[in-house]
């Protein structure tokens, strides 16, 4: 559990200290479904409120070609 959290501690260290996190779709999917499960270990019901704030899909999608690009 403690490596899960680290991993995701470590992300969004990265994002708050504006650092590249990756061009790479699949880890980017990684990461998503990574603190999705995070969460879900933590409270179940936490799940049905991260559906309104997940935006991940939206972005990527509305990044996909700059992202291919690289």
């Amino acid at each position: 559990m403690s490596s899960k959290f680290n991993g995701i501690r470590r992300l969004r260290n990265r994002i708050f200290h504006h650092e590249a996190i990756t061009w790479n779709l699949n880890v980017l999917n990684s990461y998503k479904l990574e603190i999705i499960e995070g969460i879900e270990w933590l409270d179940k019901d936490l799940l049905e409120w991260l559906v309104e704030l997940n935006h991940i899909d939206e972005t990527i999608e509305k990044y996909r070609k700059t992202i291919e690009k690289e």
